[in-house]
């Protein structure tokens, strides 16, 4: 479905948005079919019939609701900015930064965490004695 170019890897075969662009008409006309939407863009039969098995409409519509709602999540945060501090803003705001953080880590929108133990050791569950006695208590265990 794509052609592969030196300078970015990859580039979209044009036919791609196209056939994209009939596949959403023909859902707004309530009659979804990807396949003729694929033929009208200038696929071959059986490579339309791969594309619409492979999933490509339903990983787009995916990655398009994903922008949606992370378009919306931003609106929210702009709209809360501006508000005054209520229960109701609160709960929006929340779950804007949820979407925000989630959907939109590509864009700048995440929070890292590291978690460490004292003085940026690893973290022990088991002290080295308590690991030691299980050790032992497993070998007799099995003899």
């Amino acid at each position: 479905m794509s052609k592969v170019s030196s300078a970015n890897k990859s580039t979209s075969d044009p036919r791609e948005q196209i056939c994209w662009d009939l596949y959403v008409e023909s859902i707004t006309k309530g009659e979804a079919n990807a396949y003729k939407a694929a033929i009208k863009a200038g696929y071959s039969k059986d490579h339309s019939r791969n594309i619409t098995l492979q999933g490509w409409f339903k990983a787009r519509l995916q990655k398009l609701k994903r922008k949606e709602m992370l378009s919306k999540a931003e609106r929210n945060l702009d709209k809360i900015m501006d508000l005054p501090l209520e229960d109701k803003a609160n709960i929006v705001l929340d779950a804007s930064k949820f979407i925000a953080k989630t959907l939109g880590k590509d864009e700048g929108y995440s929070d890292r965490s590291e978690l460490t133990g004292k003085d940026g050791k690893d973290i022990s569950l088991l002290s080295e004695e308590q690991i030691k006695t299980l050790k032992e208590k497993l070998i007799k265990e099995k003899l």
